[in-house]
Formats: structure tokens, sequence, C-alpha cells
């Protein structure tokens, strides 16, 4: 059962080394103990804990000194040494303290909702290329995608459903060894009901498009990944729960049975991993922003991230490792501005029109349908 969220009255610390707060002496028995419920590996000290100094000054000196621990583990954006009462680093430390990794999870292939194919041999429609840089109309160009395509059932996480994407070969040999995480919008923009989820009755039109339109992509790109689409609830977006502590297990689960049900002969173990990349449409930057940001090791582990218009979800996230695609037009005179954010708006030409059946062309879900190529091309591969 997870426990009960704590909070302080004021600050704890000392801020950047230099700025005492006031470290009230119940405040500070409240993070010895929240800090004793959260393995060192995460940033805590459940493991060494239960020691802390008797004496006010070096116990504070203590509390900070794993406080800036913890922010560096867990790669928060400021490390002061400081916890505030509404801060989030301290709620992220109830986070982890309250819903600690499971000890097991367990992933199964099931059946493909609505009796959907699994093998994919075709060809995707994608921008070309040589057409994203600038301000011309982009051109549509075709590329070929061999893809196999799973739906998975894990136990032992907040997230239980996920679908996975594995490219292969003309031989038919699996392929990917990168961890690709894609976030979709929030499922209630489809009609997928958050009570529907544990059935995941009705969900299959988003499996079908999701491993579709994303993994025919990432297939066709020639990108050494393999795609795993967390499944989550509505409910669940701005807070992914203890898959952000158990998420690399996870991922590994889901694979290892994605991939024993394609190619039982490619793994001879679990399949792992030491790197990632990322992706969200529209508004599922909510989740993967919070993924990013939250989930242990995600952060350092991140190759590169995409971000597919985002910025129509109201976004406004430029992380660093991010490639931003956005369907509106560019702010000056040079696109992609600083090689990494690419304008689109206004860009959906002619010659995209056959494909929406002749008429105008939604840029947004074009964003999504054709972009993710041109960044897997230009930066994986």
């Amino acid at each position: 059962m997870a426990s009960k969220a704590v909070g302080i009255g004021a600050p704890v610390g000392i801020r950047t080394g230099q700025a005492p707060m006031p470290n009230n002496p119940k405040d500070l028995a409240t993070i010895t103990e929240l800090l004793d419920r959260i393995p060192v590996s995460r940033g805590g000290s459940a493991e060494i804990g239960g020691v802390w100094a008797t004496d006010r000054n070096f116990l504070i000196a203590e509390v900070t000194a794993q406080i800036i621990t913890f922010q560096t583990v867990n790669q928060r954006k400021v490390i002061d040494g400081v916890l505030d009462p509404t801060g989030g680093t301290l709620k992220l430390m109830n986070q982890l303290a309250s819903e600690p990794a499971p000890t097991t999870i367990t992933a199964a292939r099931v059946p493909a909702p609505g009796g959907l194919p699994e093998s994919f041999d075709a060809g995707v429609y994608v921008a070309d290329v040589t057409s994203m840089g600038g301000f011309d109309p982009l051109v549509p160009t075709v590329v070929s995608a061999k893809y196999d395509r799973r739906l998975i059932r894990v136990d032992g996480t907040s997230i239980n459903w996920f679908g996975v994407v594995v490219p292969r070969n003309s031989d038919g040999k699996s392929l990917g060894s990168v961890p690709h995480i894609n976030f979709t919008p929030t499922p209630i923009q489809g009609g997928y009901s958050d009570q529907t989820y544990d059935s995941f009755g009705g969900w299959d039109g988003l499996w079908r498009d999701y491993t579709a339109v994303i993994g025919g992509q990432m297939a066709a790109s020639g990108a050494d990944q393999v795609l795993v689409i967390p499944f989550y609830k509505t409910g669940q977006a701005a807070n992914l729960g203890d898959f952000l502590i158990s998420w690399k297990e996870a991922v590994s689960a889901v694979v290892t049975a994605a991939i024993d049900s394609i190619d039982p002969y490619r793994l001879r173990d679990a399949f792992t991993f030491d790197r990632i990349v990322s992706s969200s449409f529209s508004n599922g930057y909510v989740a993967h922003q919070g993924f990013y940001t939250q989930a242990a090791g995600a952060a350092a582990m991140t190759d590169v991230l995409f971000d597919l218009d985002g910025q129509a979800g109201g976004s406004n996230w430029r992380p660093a490792k991010g490639v931003i695609y956005l369907n509106r037009k560019a702010p000056g005179s040079v696109n992609p501005m600083g090689g990494r954010h690419w304008y689109v708006g206004g860009r959906w030409g002619d010659k995209f029109k056959p494909l929406y059946g002749g008429g105008s062309v939604n840029g947004h879900a074009a964003s999504r349908n054709h972009l993710l190529y041109h960044g897997l091309w230009q930066f994986c591969t």
C-alpha cells in the first residue's frame, strides 16, 4: 500500500551552500524519515539511514548533502540542496518513497486487438528529407517499411499495455537494439476510455494507428531501434506512477516478450539496453516530459527526443536533446532554427492533398504521419 505523502512547513537545507533555510526540527525529522524510505539507487538513504547526526548543525549539513545527492541522481533542473514545501523535488521524493519499484514485472504477448495484422511489408508516405529545410512546400515520398508489431500485457507496474514494433530485414531477421519510447496523445481524445483500460477493449484503433504510423516511419528510417509504446490511461498523463521507477525493467520485459514471439532464437536471455530515444505527438508531450524529467535515469540515457507538433497541445518544452517540429510558420528567416527546430506550417502543399482525399491537409495530423522519418534519418542513422 502506498504511504501517505508528507509535507514540511518551511524550506529545509542550505541553498547553494550559502543560505541556510529555517530547518525547523519537525521538518528535519520529516525529511530524514522520508530519505530513509528511498533506495540509495534513487538518491535516498534507505540502506544506510537511521544514523543521522544529533547535533543540529551537523544534521543540517548531512540533510543538505543528501538532498544534493537526491537532486543529482534524479537529474533535477535545479540542484541547490534545498527542499521547498511546494517544490518538485519534495513531490518526487514522496513519489519514490510511496511507490517502490515492484520486485517482479511480467510481460506476455496477447493476440492483436480486433484481429488486426501483425506483420507488414509495405510503403509508407513521409516528407522527403531534402524538402524539410527552408520554406518551400514539403514533398511526399514513399519509403519501404518491414516490421512486426505486438500487443504486450504487463503486470507489476502502473502501465499495463504496450505496443511494440520490431523492424526486420529482407531475410526476415528481426532488428533493433535501442528502445524508442513513444508517448501518444491522451487517449480520451480518440474516445478511448479509462473504464475499459483493464481489458483493452475498444483500444484497438490506438494500437493500430501508432504501431503503424510511428512504427512504420521508424522501421523505414533504418534506425537501430525497437518501438515501445506505453499505453497509459488519460488519468495517468500527468503522473505515470511507478512506471517512472520501474520503466527500465518494464521496457526490457516488454521487448523480450515481443522479440521471443517473433524470433525465438535471437535473444540468449532478456533484452538489455543502456540508451534510449523517445518521441511524442501533440499533447503526448505531457507524459513525455514527465517521463524525461522524472523517470529514474531517463534523461541521462536519452540520445535524442522528438516532439511532433507538441506546440499545438500547448507545449513550450525545448529540451537541449530535443528535435522539435512545429506546424507553424518560422518566426525568422532561417529554418530550421538552431538545426533542431523545424517549421512546417503552411508548407503542406498540393502534392500531399491526394493522400488526404484531395482536400486540404490537416498539418497537425500530417506532422505525426510524415515527419518522424526525417528526424530518425538525420539524428539516428
